[in-house]
């Protein structure tokens, strides 16, 4: 049997304000009302969605599973939205992408200037969050494509993934710190280094506890964690602090000698960084494109390598 949109929005609103009370007044109508729409959905589909109780409304594991395909609704409610409005601009349409830092050094950039050059009137965002952020982008359909680390986990089963390029991590520090002279270094001997780290949301934050994990070595004692790249870059300019990152996106620093590179004794594994796509959902036209160019671009770059 086919759920009711209007119901699964209804249903939204009651999980995000936890209150029917609430909801009703979001929706524009009376609680009892909110309350007879709630039982006809479960007595439609045959289960509860939510748990009432006397400190409001909770959402049960089916309940869940609808309310993220509401939130997909919801994201393509307002794309569609967005899609008007920019005909009537005059333009093409708009594309959402999402990308990591590292992403963001070149490859998507560089597809992007190269689809503008055949298609200019597209309105392009780009979006650079947290990898968790990104992937709830891509299913509720708010993103079209997202680009960055594949991650230790494998993916849901409606997302599909493309490697676009193989990326091997290695330490950063300043030209002046004494490691920047060695030509390989160990993480056993960096145990006792102060260290500049990407926040725990991050891939990168995961890919480097894997690196100390295979080795056996103990997470450092002393660092300092940010979300933001800049702040990582300066800390270690500026520092006899040491990170781990990549060659790439670190590249403007690396040529202009404000920063050193020191290959890691056994970097173990490289990171995969990938192009992910909702599985069975057709692309829009300006995405397609970029799907063509980031893999033109992604090929370019695996040649310089």
């Amino acid at each position: 049997m086919a759920v009711d949109p209007k119901r699964l929005l209804e249903l939204l609103s009651i999980a995000e304000s936890g209150s029917f009370t609430k909801a009703a007044a979001a929706r524009g109508i009376s609680q009892p009302a909110l309350s007879s729409s709630m039982s006809l959905l479960e007595k439609a589909l045959g289960v509860r969605v939510l748990e009432r109780g006397r400190n409001g409304a909770a959402l049960t594991d089916y309940g869940r599973l609808l309310a993220a395909h509401a939130q997909a609704l919801t994201a393509l409610l307002a794309r569609a939205s967005d899609d008007v409005r920019l005909k009537k601009q005059g333009l093409e349409g708009l594309l959402a992408v999402g990308a990591s830092p590292l992403a963001c050094v070149e490859l998507v950039p560089n597809a992007i200037a190269q689809i503008g050059d055949d298609s200019p009137n597209i309105l392009v965002q780009i979006f650079e969050r947290p990898d968790d952020q990104l992937m709830q982008g891509l299913r509720t359909g708010e993103l079209d494509v997202v680009v960055s680390p594949a991650g230790l986990q494998g993916d849901p089963p409606d997302v599909a993934r493309e490697v676009m390029l193989h990326d091997v991590s290695v330490v950063i520090v300043r030209p002046q710190n004494p490691l920047a002279r060695r030509k390989t270094v160990s993480l056993k001997e960096l145990r006792d280094a102060r260290w500049v780290l990407p926040s725990a949301q991050t891939g990168m934050w995961r890919h480097i506890e894997a690196l100390f994990i295979a080795e056996n070595v103990p997470w450092p004692e002393n660092y300092v964690t940010t979300n933001s790249i800049l702040a990582l870059r300066s800390l270690v300019m500026r520092t006899d602090s040491v990170s781990i990152s990549s060659p790439r996106l670190m590249k403007l620093e690396l040529a202009a000698g404000q920063l050193a590179c020191v290959p890691l004794r056994k970097p173990h594994f490289a990171r995969e960084i990938v192009l992910r796509t909702r599985r069975n959902v057709p692309l829009t036209p300006v995405a397609q494109r970029l799907v063509t160019a980031l893999r033109a671009e992604a090929s370019v770059l695996r040649a310089r390598a």
